[in-house]
């Protein structure tokens, strides 16, 4: 069915004023948003050293690297994180997501990277997944809650 002669001037002028790709993905997006209203994706950062219990996983697994990364100098780290990144800013544009958990297996400033590339890219913070002693802690921090009562003391 074609557009109303409304909605394809607004599109027009939205793909002159942002560009067809950024109007293709946020259409995408909505779509996908009404298609299912609690959608969770789960990141590893980095698969193949460390197993995740099941019960970890929620929504839909995206492993962002797996195995060793070569980490032998400055040029070959960009070069690995700026691969892994990209594929993982495409995945997370895909569709809106409702919870992102991050499991952060691998080297600690990939995992770093990947928890500001979701918050940039969605707005949302991670669930982070933290293991220590034997237990495994999923860590959902309200960083708005201590953040609207800094300075009160």
């Amino acid at each position: 069915m074609p557009p109303t002669d409304r909605l394809a001037e607004l599109l027009q002028r939205a793909i002159t004023a942002v560009g067809e790709r950024k109007v293709a993905d946020t259409l995408e997006k909505l779509g996908a948003a009404s298609a299912s209203h609690n959608v969770e994706l789960t990141i590893v950062a980095n698969s193949g050293m460390h197993s995740i219990p099941e019960e970890f996983i929620h929504g839909e697994k995206y492993i962002a690297s797996e195995g060793n990364l070569d980490l032998s100098s400055l040029e070959t780290i960009e070069r690995s994180y700026t691969v892994v990144l990209g594929s993982l800013a495409d995945k997370l544009r895909k569709r809106t997501w409702t919870k992102i958990y991050l499991i952060p297996t691998g080297p600690v400033t990939l995992s770093l990277q990947i928890k500001l590339l979701v918050y940039h890219v969605t707005r949302l913070s991670t669930v982070d997944l933290h293991y220590s002693h034997g237990q495994h802690f999923e860590l959902d921090l309200n960083y708005r809650s201590y953040l609207a009562s800094e300075g009160e003391v």
